[in-house]
């Protein structure tokens, strides 16, 4: 049965929210740093986006005592949510280079990761399309650089045989390069996943939480440091990891870190309604440059069509860096138009941006000791961070254990998966099944569009991250999400969602504390929720 609810291995890790009081259950409130226990953390991770979440759930698999803190509201809120969602073979990335090697072991991994974490993931494959002579040109050097990346499967397409494969590809594709591996994922599953098998072996999770500072130890050898919260609160640690991406050069500042330029590059994304699905069959990519992989326009695992991104480099800290602008979008439908003949005339539901983490050092930019015994700072993780977060996190730990000294004994009742109940609804359903003990609310739809069942809403409310925004419960089970963009169901979800917590419906918010679904001092009575 397909029920986030039924997630049965005991618990070990604590959860808290640092929110105010009302706006989660009191139990899963952070008051200080008390709850937490008396004994210094063997690490700390900072940034609880695909990479930091991905750590978590490797060092979840030693004896260690281990905790995830962010500033957001939930797992994966940052530049996780907002990306291609493509499971990348690493074809067109730089030989011999870090990300190429990680890349290699990823797409290796992949299809066991997903099978036991429960990650949704469809093997499409990928067709990168030369729309220009000069493109076509370069063709052969793609393939060559693919193949030295171990993709061997990828192989020149003349225009007739893209045409054969891709009846709506532009009529001005020259020819192009089948990429077989290239895979479809859930871009919020991965977080999720990482961060529910790793609370279950006991990493502590600690979300809505800034960093002010760090307090460095003086004492030789293995100083103890200490991280101090925006609200004052003092969190001991023996290791720091820096994975905060755009929000790492800051807090490296507070350490002493080493010399690194990151700014928000910001990608637009187009949303376009299911009916737009067959127009493609691939993913279909653009030539890239050495700036950006292009604007691309491929399926969704979810069944809609999606284009983009752009990628426009703003300054750091910049407040816009994740609004869609007018030009922004023009750009993504003209960039998706010379790939997909007839794209403009699909229905869009919905537009959406995100920012990447650009660093002028360079991609996967790794430092221990940055600053201070016992600190790493990863940074400059971009578009690929979804697909190497597990083998980057491996390849983090081993240098930990060679640069920090850090021991490791595994664990031995450790999990490395989740139950075959944590598929996502919306991927298995759980009415198709008729299991024995099948609940009614399995049967009863909140969320039309994406038939999304009130027994699925409460198994989420249920899982072990204990979501309480409605962005965390729209990426853990599709509601709000479809053609109406939650027009005819948030209503009816927030008054469910209030019955099942407890949180009143003024309190509730989109993504925590500060986006309160009701208007400042505007009063709800049950009736007008209920109508």
């Amino acid at each position: 049965m397909t029920q986030f609810g039924t997630w049965q291995p005991k618990i070990r890790g604590r959860l808290y929210y640092n929110w105010p009081r009302g706006t989660c259950e009191e139990a899963l409130r952070f008051t200080g740093s008390e709850q937490l226990g008396l004994e210094p953390y063997d690490l700390v991770i900072i940034g609880a986006g695909v990479v930091g979440c991905g750590l978590a759930y490797q060092l979840s698999q030693y004896e260690l005592r281990v905790l995830l803190v962010d500033r957001l509201h939930d797992v994966g809120e940052g530049t996780s949510k907002a990306n291609s969602a493509i499971i990348h073979t690493g074809y067109d990335a730089k030989p011999g280079t870090l990300e190429s090697e990680l890349l290699q072991e990823a797409r290796a991994a992949w299809p066991d990761l997903a099978a036991r974490l429960k990650i949704p993931v469809d093997p499409i494959g990928g067709i990168m399309l030369a729309v220009t002579d000069e493109q076509e040109r370069q063709l052969v050097a793609a393939e060559k650089n693919a193949h030295a990346n171990h993709a061997t499967d990828v192989r020149i397409l003349s225009a007739a045989e893209i045409r054969e494969r891709e009846p709506n590809a532009s009529p001005d594709v020259r020819g192009g390069l089948l990429v077989p591996g290239e895979s479809l994922g859930d871009p919020f599953m991965a977080s999720i996943a990482y961060a529910e098998v790793a609370l279950a072996n006991g990493v502590d999770i600690l979300l809505g939480t800034g960093i002010a500072g760090v307090e460095l130890g003086q004492a030789p050898g293995a100083p103890l440091h200490h991280l101090v919260t925006d609200d004052g609160h003092r969190l001991p640690a023996r290791r720091i990891i820096n994975a905060a991406g755009l929000g790492s050069r800051r807090l490296a500042d507070g350490y002493g870190g080493g010399a690194f330029d990151i700014n928000p590059r910001r990608g637009q994304f187009v949303l376009f309604d299911k009916c737009a699905r067959s127009l493609v069959r691939h993913m279909l990519l653009p030539m890239p440059s050495a700036h950006t992989k292009g604007v691309l326009v491929s399926p969704t695992i979810f069944g809609n069509l999606l284009a983009g991104p752009t990628a426009e480099d703003l300054p750091l800290g910049d407040p816009e860096a994740t609004h869609t602008t007018v030009e922004g979008i023009r750009r993504v439908m003209e960039g998706g138009s010379r790939l997909v003949d007839g794209l403009a005339q699909q229905p869009v539901i919905a537009t959406y941006a995100g920012a990447r983490c650009s660093c002028n050092q360079g991609s996967y930019v790794i430092r221990y000791n940055d600053g201070a015994p016992g600190v790493v700072t990863v940074t400059g993780v971009r578009s690929t961070g979804l697909t190497t977060s597990n083998s980057l996190a491996r390849h983090l730990v081993d240098g930990m254990q060679k640069e920090l000294g850090l021991e490791l004994s595994s664990d031995t009742v450790a999990l490395d998966a989740r139950p075959e109940s944590a598929w996502p609804g919306w991927w298995r359903r759980p009415f198709e099944d008729r299991p024995p003990d099948a609940r009614a609310d399995h049967g009863c739809a909140v969320c039309f569009c994406e038939v999304i069942s009130e027994g699925e809403i409460r198994d989420a409310l249920d899982s072990p991250i204990r979501p309480r925004t409605m962005d965390a419960l729209k990426r853990r089970t599709r509601a709000l999400m479809g053609r109406c963009q939650g027009f005819d169901c948030q209503v009816p979800l927030a008054e469910l969602v209030s019955g099942h917590t407890g949180i009143g419906i003024e309190q509730l918010t989109n993504n925590g504390p500060g986006s309160e679904l009701v208007a400042p001092g505007q009063a709800v009575r049950p009736e007008e929720v209920s109508a």
